[in-house]
């Protein structure tokens, strides 16, 4: 049947089975491999006789289900690790709402940075530091890109991405220290004070991912050891 669904005289039935395959497709390799061919004759089955494409509300219900199995794992994770991606949460939050702040009174800070300088220098001064709000609103944005693909991989058990996440606070750190011995005009109270919440949040949420609990949710899984005997067999 499959064959036959690549075919242009292909039938009803072949024709809605391609097109079930191709929902399907979003799931799991490893759940397909399982479950593919069960889901597909149930799918087949409660269709209406002649129908040749999926119902809506059977394809929201498929894209629906491998969306959840892509983004949640099958094992549920401890109290402590499901704690420090909310707090993640949080703090990806927060840096989005000091960003938009950031992007919104980017041009009164090239002002009052343009009137520290004599007036033949504030040309100059003034497309600086445009060039250096602009980075750092790069630079902020990458981050919190990264601080989620690392909450998705944190949830789904990656031992890497919590060791990639202590290395991040530890960048984080030093940002801090380089942050607060530059000059006021760019480095506000108000964004000092959410860098420190921020800063908090991530401290917070290092030290939930090291806790007993989590390290026994993060520590590999030992493999099964067959005995020789139940390989090859007794002699």
């Amino acid at each position: 049947m499959t064959e036959l669904a690549g075919r242009p005289g292909m039938s009803g039935p072949a024709r809605l089975e391609r097109r079930y395959r191709r929902l399907l497709a979003c799931y799991p390799r490893a759940y397909r491999r399982e479950n593919e061919e069960e889901m597909l004759a149930v799918l087949l089955a409660c269709a209406r006789g002649g129908q040749q494409r999926p119902g809506l509300a059977a394809s929201a219900d498929l894209i629906k289900g491998a969306i959840r199995m892509r983004l949640w794992p099958a094992a549920r994770p401890p109290r402590t690790v499901q704690t420090a991606v909310r707090l993640v949460w949080v703090g990806v939050a927060g840096q989005l709402a000091a960003l938009i702040t950031n992007v919104a009174t980017a041009g009164s800070v090239r002002s009052a940075y343009a009137r520290m300088y004599p007036p033949g220098a504030v040309a100059v001064v003034y497309h600086s530091v445009a060039a250096h709000l602009v980075a750092d609103q790069v630079e902020e944005a990458t981050a919190m890109g990264v601080l989620l693909v690392l909450a998705w991989a944190l949830v789904r058990g990656s031992n890497l991405a919590r060791f990639a996440f202590a290395a991040c606070f530890g960048l984080d750190c030093l940002k801090m220290l380089q942050a607060a011995g530059q000059d006021a005009v760019v480095n506000a109270p108000a964004d000092m004070a959410v860098g420190a919440v921020a800063w908090l949040l991530a401290l917070a949420a290092g030290v939930l991912l090291f806790t007993g609990a989590s390290n026994r949710y993060y520590r590999p899984k030992p493999r099964a050891v067959t005995s020789r005997h139940q390989t090859f067999g007794t002699r």
